[in-house]
């Protein structure tokens, strides 16, 4: 054996079980395990039993398919959530919650039945739907659970239990009884393939292909002498439905504009004058003379033909007019616009609608339209308005058009009869209260989010809370069959509301039951003193289910929760569901606010910031991720990614994260193994006792806890990823745990220089481990295992770390601000010694300090220089100004710490380790 052999066995180095390799596929799962067989969840809130509680409330995911990185990123940032606030002294439960009613669920359940089965009762196809929705919401907890997840799964709340449909109908009664229901025949989004009406925020805009046509509509002859045309006079209008045309019932000009009466060789047009050139333009007609100009309200009153009905259509006023496109006068169908609906009720037009439930016109239409399908009659009407003369121009446009995101089939706005809330109302304003909540009451993060949700308050109509399916709650209701007024009585969907809950039969309760069975004996009609009854069949808009939510949570019984909630966190397109539906339906039944604080958080793209979709191929599945590299890795990249914007995924932000993962790791490794024979109990130095270096590293180590916990309290986790990612890399791997390994490895083993960094190393694992938790809580939980100051059965049990007042050091930290700037100069130095080939290491150069006078402070010694500067030798000279000079180290290598030295001994070892042997 040589002797650098020999003296490498007196070395301490690190000695550790943790692995180096991760293995994160097969250790997650264990952790997993460990969490759920010991009941952590559980553990956590009961440490925390007497603290005060932070609740957020969950948005239910939909239960209807896998999860997709969308999942991902909301589930990871509730957990971040939960996990810090119950390590920083709060009772936080997480209830996962499922949404499990609807159309989806109910289009999918059919989908996989066979030809035998397309004809089920609603009952069996109900069942159907809620083995269907089981099914998903098996995949989808055990999915949760898979990305480190800690919830009460035991407690979880489902939309479909018994229990929550019973308290939605309760809901429903309670806004019932502040007289905000009522059921109206007007137009909503009607979807004709699924025949259903759809509320405002469950349609999606996408682009869409539609005939735009310029149609005239002639004065009638009395018109056209108020007007003094001498030559036949038409009225213009713009439209991009021409199926709508066969229910026009006016047209509509705004009061305050200017109109033109325009002329040309044989006839004479009205349109805005703001928009002449943009008609000619479209139009492609010849040069117009402008003969007059009036304001719109000099045309109410007046009357036109329409163009190939026997039907007259008056001039309206109305404050929607734009001059955005068109001629500034708008083909108004009340039974197909809302805003046309509202114009409809102040003229007393005829609401008429002559499409049928599944988008065909009906029989009273000419013989050439009836019966036809709608987007198939924009050409047979395009040819009438041809043949008569009535069209001017035509062209195929792309626009922004209403969808049914389930279906995938563009809607129609269609007058039906449903059940709405009304938002209006003089002695209930609903819409007033919810914006003056988001004015004063609520908390934004980010900013912008109010002006989504304000947006959405502002233009939302009244509330369609009807639909015509089968799997769903149902809106309670009675019809008298002599005179079809509807029953909507209290008292009387209580007590179903109860027997529902009572007999756990949920739903089924109510569409199970004969009418007589549901309703009081001797029940009678207001209207007609009748007694005969038909029950209500419509179902709930599913986001009542989960808008009512917060009423669920007021009666919970495993938890004391809060109301109103502390935390909503969902993404961007929330502000026109959940956030919404929960915000209005609170206010509706007691005027209260839901929640404190709304987080939104973006989308997930692809690489490239588009869409992710499985017909383009660029959909990054996180299983096939998990699978790879484990779930660590994707609750890294959450945790790096600043969500108040659309997040993009792809390989190379996963495999950066994973570099963060490796260092993070590789760092806690070593210190574990610089721990092995340390007791911290018996052999911790006192602060006064510890070097300069290590009080300067702990006090980093104040400012790295003081930044994270900002950064956590205001939920940017990735300045908290970043700050972590930082330390790690600048403040331990690239200087102290680097300049420390000559303490640890060659001073003796009990020697008061090693147990002061072992002190410090300590300090750092007992800080890092909880303080990381949240984010990486596999590798914390892990590491947790190892660490001789593990106090917990899990990491997850334990404190977040707080501020230790006695290691703010302001003298040090400015001695080494200082320090630095030479260190850096000097390293310069070395690296063109390098470049030269005059030296490999730094340890083969020495440095000489010109300081001023009193610039160290006392206990500066020098082997405390030598560790800093990373030299063989430091020489200090008094100067002006402080300076560092780069030499090559004299003397040899010592055989153990590899310093160089002109005091070898004969085994060439240096005079610092002949002391520490």
């Amino acid at each position: 054996m040589d002797k650098s052999d020999h003296f490498r066995k007196t070395l301490q180095l690190p000695r550790t079980s943790f692995p180096m390799k991760a293995r994160l596929q097969e250790k997650e799962p264990e952790i997993i395990k460990s969490w759920k067989d010991n009941q952590i969840h559980k553990k956590m809130i009961e440490k925390r039993k007497k603290s005060p509680i932070f609740f957020l409330q969950d948005g239910p995911p939909y239960a209807n398919g896998k999860i997709h990185l969308g999942h991902v990123l909301n589930k990871i940032l509730k957990d971040i959530v939960t996990k810090y606030k119950n390590l920083s002294g709060f009772q936080a439960p997480f209830i996962p919650t499922w949404d499990c009613h609807g159309l989806p669920i109910e289009l999918s359940a059919i989908k996989k039945l066979d030809s035998k089965q397309k004809d089920l009762s609603p009952s069996l196809l109900r069942q159907k739907c809620r083995s269907e929705a089981s099914h998903w919401i098996k995949v989808q907890q055990e999915s949760f659970e898979r990305l480190g997840i800690v919830a009460d799964w035991n407690h979880r709340v489902l939309t479909m239990d018994s229990s929550y449909e019973a308290e939605e109908v309760r809901t429903l009664a309670r806004i019932s009884e502040k007289g905000l229901l009522y059921r109206g025949t007007k137009p909503v989004f009607w979807c004709f393939k699924l025949q259903t009406a759809l509320a405002f925020s469950e349609a999606v805009y996408q682009d869409h292909k539609s005939p735009s046509i310029y149609v005239k509509f002639n004065l009638d002859t009395s018109s056209q002498k108020t007007l003094h045309s001498k030559k036949p006079t038409s009225i213009v209008i713009w439209t991009t439905t021409p199926w709508t045309l066969p229910a026009n019932s006016a047209i509509a000009v705004h009061p305050d504009f200017d109109y033109g009466l325009y002329e040309d060789e044989k006839e004479t047009y009205i349109i805005a004058t703001e928009l002449e050139k943009s008609f000619i333009k479209e139009t492609h007609c010849k040069p117009l003379t402008k003969i007059k100009t009036f304001k719109g309200k000099d045309l109410e009153g007046l009357s036109t033909n329409h163009p190939f009905l026997d039907r007259k259509s008056p001039l309206v006023l109305g404050d929607h007019v734009t001059l955005e496109a068109g001629t500034g006068c708008v083909h108004t169908a009340p039974g197909h616009g809302l805003e046309d609906y509202l114009i409809g009720k102040k003229y007393k037009l005829k609401e008429y609608c002559p499409v049928d439930v599944k988008g065909h016109f009906t029989q009273e239409l000419p013989d050439d339209l009836k019966g036809l399908f709608i987007f198939k009659g924009n050409k047979v009407i395009i040819e009438k308005l041809e043949k008569s003369g009535h069209l001017i121009a035509v062209k195929e446009v792309q626009h922004s058009y209403p969808y049914n995101p389930r279906s995938r089939s563009p809607l129609i706005y269609r007058l039906t009869p449903q059940w709405f809330l009304a938002l209006d109302q003089k002695s209930k304003n609903i819409r007033s209260q919810a914006i003056k909540a988001s004015d004063h009451s609520i908390q934004f993060i980010p900013d912008w989010g109010k002006n989504r949700l304000d947006g959405m308050l502002k233009n939302s109509p009244d509330w369609c809370l009807t639909r015509q399916r089968v799997w769903g709650v149902p809106f309670v209701v009675f019809y008298c069959k002599n005179c079809s007024t509807p029953l909507l009585n209290s008292k009387i969907t209580h007590n179903i509301a109860d027997k529902m809950e009572e007999s756990k039969e949920g739903i089924e309760y109510y569409f199970s039951k004969k009418v007589t069975e549901l309703l009081p004996k001797n029940t009678k009609c207001e209207s007609c003193n009748g007694t005969d009854f038909n029950k209500g069949y419509d179902i709930l808009d599913v986001w009542f289910d989960s808008g009512i939510q917060h009423a669920v949570f007021k009666k919970n019984k495993n938890y004391k929760l809060p109301f109103p909630s502390d935390l909503f966190l969902e993404g961007s397109d929330q502000h026109r569901g959940w956030f919404q539906t929960s915000l209005i339906s609170s206010l509706a039944v007691d005027e209260t606010i839901p929640f404190k604080t709304l987080l939104t958080h973006g989308f997930v793209n692809d690489k490239d910031g588009k869409k992710m979709s499985k017909s383009k191929g660029n959909v990054l599945d996180p299983f096939e991720v998990i699978k790879q590299s484990g779930a660590e890795i994707l609750r890294l990249w959450v945790s790096s990614e600043n969500y108040n914007h659309d997040i993009n995924a792809g390989k190379h932000s996963l495999e950066r994260v994973t570099e963060t993962y490796r260092r993070f790791r590789n760092t806690i490794r070593f210190l574990l193994g610089n721990l092995n024979n340390f007791d911290f109990n018996k052999e911790e130095q006192n602060y006064k006792n510890l070097t300069l270096t290590d009080k300067w590293t702990l006090s980093q180590l104040n400012h790295l806890i003081a930044n994270c916990t900002e950064a956590f309290e205001c939920f940017t986790f990735y300045k908290a990823y970043h700050h972590l990612n930082q330390f790690f890399t600048v403040t331990l791997s690239a200087f102290y745990l680097d300049i420390i390994k000559d303490r640890l490895y060659t001073f003796g083993e009990n020697s008061p220089e090693r147990k002061s960094a072992q002190t410090v190393l300590y300090h750092l694992l007992d800080c890092l481990l909880p303080l990381m938790a949240p984010l990486s809580s596999f590798l914390c939980e892990e590491a947790y295992g190892y660490f001789s100051g593990k106090k917990e059965e899990s990491v997850l049990l334990e404190n977040f770390p707080k501020i230790n007042e006695n290691w703010k050091n302001s003298e040090v930290e400015n001695l080494f601000k200082k320090l630095f700037v030479l260190r850096e100069d000097l390293n310069k130095q070395i690296e063109s010694f390098r470049k030269e080939g005059k030296l490999g290491s730094n340890l083969e150069a020495c440095a000489v300090l010109q300081l001023p006078k009193n610039f160290l402070v006392p206990q500066m010694k020098e082997q405390e220089l030598l560790e800093f500067f990373s030299v063989s030798n430091v020489k200090m000279v008094e100067g002006k100004e402080p300076s560092v000079k780069a030499h090559l180290a004299k003397g040899e290598k010592c055989l153990r710490c590899w310093f160089y030295s002109e005091s070898l001994n004969s085994d060439k070892i240096c005079a610092k380790c002949r002391k520490n042997l």
